[in-house]
């Protein structure tokens, strides 16, 4: 074991990003035989190390890996922070428990790991098929004991040329290699060892019984490199190999090793190409794309986007973040004023910086409504990034979206909008929003202590937010004798004193007043935004319609029972599981203070105030009782939709748009 004292409650990878820091921490399991012995094959370099090592060099985002042997999920996280990109990384046979620490594990990574059902394999098939990029590959991570099994599950992507590889850890531990040896010959696979030469770990084809972990390859892939035997010295075999390649013709690439290079520590993995490059290529580094397309790490993009408090500010600022920290060279353009002040960001001077470098060939995102999306930066691709609330757009606006090269959106529900409107001729992908578990997360301190079952809704005050319709349920739900209280954050900048007076008077004029509280003032940051929430029971939003609600999702990620209407952008993240959701039966005119709205927004009825009024009173009953549960489902729905997650859906979109 290495000088450093291991905590037997998680593991820090040995594989690290900078100056010793983990890349993750893998979760402890009381009582696993096992777990003593990784500990200490951690610290001596890496459990299945040379299988991570391998998958750092090739997974890139648009891949799946499949681990269906996940132990305690070296295999898994790794993948997560796969240094080309994020794939979707799938796991199978873990108890509930097990595996939402490994999503909590994955998205502190600012990654996420998903389950799937084995059990029927043409339903595995559809699920890595939904995920798998036109140009993605599959990589499997399995015991030697389900090799045959897997082949035969897999074969029609074998078949059609999706699999990549078979990584089988435990093979020179196992007494089936046999049955598999056979079941990867039957697949044209090719059982293939790691080799390490100076510091990098090279890959042979084997024969005879493993030494190591296997990585089994498509035949067609691993081609005609010389085999290695357990028996022979694995580092001659390697040494008289580079000699045969320093002499060899630089067109004759038939007998090159397998060219995949990886660094031994884990870090700055590298593909090299194999039908275009000479044998000295084998050991220097080549982009993972080739110079004539766009690749995010590095060629960047010019981000437009406000930096400021308000609902975009806020997606602009953290998308901002999460792509520098990403490691890519964003030039940012600030529409509006900029707030330095709204996050911690230490690139946002190197951002600001960039406007006078910035390239004009990369892509231009713009985030901002519909009405505003003209203005790019440079000469590569226009993407509008545009979040809306209404199904219809008017001549003007569609206009506009019509002049992007392509279109991002947060939801489905707002992709369709744009297909229902005629935007059928450019790819529309859709980025989920985010929350910043460092400020919204269960262990917030209150900034209040009200004794009262407190109902909390965020949001300024407009007939679309449906506070209205909140002040009559709560009305009808209780009495001024109830312990209940009703807190409004309500403030609306674009709103006069003398019209907020005029909104805000049927809930000063309530006789439920004595329970209600109005606060008008912007909160002064986030973080105040989050002491509130951490002071409420439940969060309400009663909208007829929501571009995304980031209010909600911060209230699902402190753990609070939320209640809204299953309506809009809600459905990409509300469900009924994390949610107590108001059904909506319908759809009517959007109309707002006598305004006519383009489009429609759902119907509010008898049905959804009785609905709200009986989620209102159940809250305030469970309180009477003792304590509002936790909200642990909605904790796992925004460990998964961090800002982390948001930028790397924004660089899936845009390199699907390069391709």
């Amino acid at each position: 074991m290495s000088g450093n004292t291991l905590s037997v409650s998680r593991i820090p990878s040995a594989q690290q990003v900078a100056d010793g820091v983990p890349r993750f921490f893998v979760p402890g399991v009381a009582g696993e035989p096992g777990w003593d012995e990784a500990v200490v094959a951690e610290s001596e370099g890496g459990v299945d190390a040379e299988i991570r090592a391998f998958l750092d060099a090739q997974l890139e985002t648009g891949d799946v890996l499949l681990d269906l042997n996940p132990g305690f999920g070296f295999v898994a996280l790794s993948a997560t922070t796969a240094p080309g990109g994020m794939p979707t990384v799938f796991v199978a046979g873990l108890p509930v428990d097990r595996l939402q620490r490994l999503q909590d594990v994955a998205a502190d990574a600012g990654g996420w790991i998903e389950t799937v059902d084995v059990t029927d394999a043409e339903a595995l098939i559809a699920a890595i098929d939904s995920r798998l990029e036109p140009e993605g590959r599959v990589f499997v991570n399995v015991s030697t004991s389900n090799v045959s099994w897997i082949c035969r599950t897999l074969r029609p992507l074998i078949e059609a040329e999706r699999l990549l590889a078979i990584c089988i850890g435990d093979a020179d531990r196992s007494t089936e290699w046999s049955s598999a040896a056979s079941a990867l010959d039957e697949h044209r696979l090719t059982p293939c060892l790691l080799a390490e030469q100076d510091g990098e770990a090279i890959i042979l084809p084997n024969v005879g019984e493993p030494t190591t972990a296997i990585i089994a390859l498509p035949a067609s892939i691993a081609g005609n490199a010389p085999t290695v035997a357990a028996s022979e010295d694995i580092d001659a075999v390697i040494a008289e190999s580079s000699l045969q390649a320093e002499s060899r013709d630089a067109t004759d690439t038939s007998d090159l090793i397998f060219p995949t290079i990886v660094d031994g520590d884990g870090g700055d993995a590298r593909s090299v190409e194999r039908d275009a490059v000479d044998a000295s290529a084998a050991v220097q580094s080549r982009p993972l794309m080739s110079d004539d397309r766009w690749l995010a790490t590095r060629d960047g993009l010019s981000l437009i986007a406000p930096h400021a408090r308000t609902g975009y500010g806020i997606v602009g600022s953290h998308l901002l973040r999460a792509l520098q920290a990403r490691g890519l060279p964003i030039a940012f353009f600030p529409l509006g004023a900029l707030d330095r002040g709204m996050i911690d960001n230490p690139q946002l001077e190197a951002g600001l910086r960039l406007q006078g470098a910035f390239r004009p060939d990369v892509p231009s995102v713009r985030l901002s409504q519909q009405f505003d999306l003209a203005l790019h930066a440079g000469r590569g691709t226009r993407v509008g990034f545009t979040i809306f609330e209404l199904d219809r757009f008017t001549d003007s606006e569609r206009h506009q979206l019509a002049q992007q090269d392509a279109l991002l959106v947060c939801s489905e529900w707002a992709r369709q909008v744009c297909l229902d409107n005629g935007i059928t001729d450019r790819p529309i992908h859709v980025v989920p929003l985010g929350v910043d578990r460092d400020i919204f997360n269960e262990q917030v301190a209150p900034s209040t202590t009200w004794t009262e079952t407190t109902f909390l809704q965020v949001g300024k005050l407009e007939t679309r937010k449906g506070q209205l319709e909140l002040l009559r349920a709560f009305e009808a739900a209780f009495t001024p004798r109830d312990n209940v209280r009703l807190v409004l954050a309500c403030g609306n900048p674009f709103r006069t004193a003398a019209e907020m007076d005029a909104l805000l008077m049927p809930f000063r004029a309530s006789p439920m007043a004595s329970r209600i509280s109005l606060l008008t003032n912007e909160l002064p940051g986030q973080r105040d935004v989050a002491a509130l929430m951490a002071s409420a029971d439940c969060g309400v939003f009663p909208s007829r319609a929501e571009g995304w609600n980031l209010e909600a999702l911060e209230m699902l990620s402190m753990g609070k029972p939320v209640i809204a209407t299953s309506c809009t952008a809600h459905n990409e993240y509300l469900t009924r599981d994390n949610a107590r959701l108001i059904k909506i039966d319908g759809f009517e005119p959007a109309v707002a203070n006598g305004v006519a709205l383009p489009g429609q927004w759902a119907a509010w009825g008898a049905s959804q105030h009785e609905q709200l009024v009986t989620h209102l009173r159940d809250v305030h009953a469970r309180k009477q009782q003792g304590s509002v549960p936790r909200n642990d489902a909605g904790i796992r729905t925004a460990l998964r939709l961090q800002w982390q997650h948001s930028a790397d859906e924004l660089l899936r979109a845009l390199d699907a748009i390069a391709s």
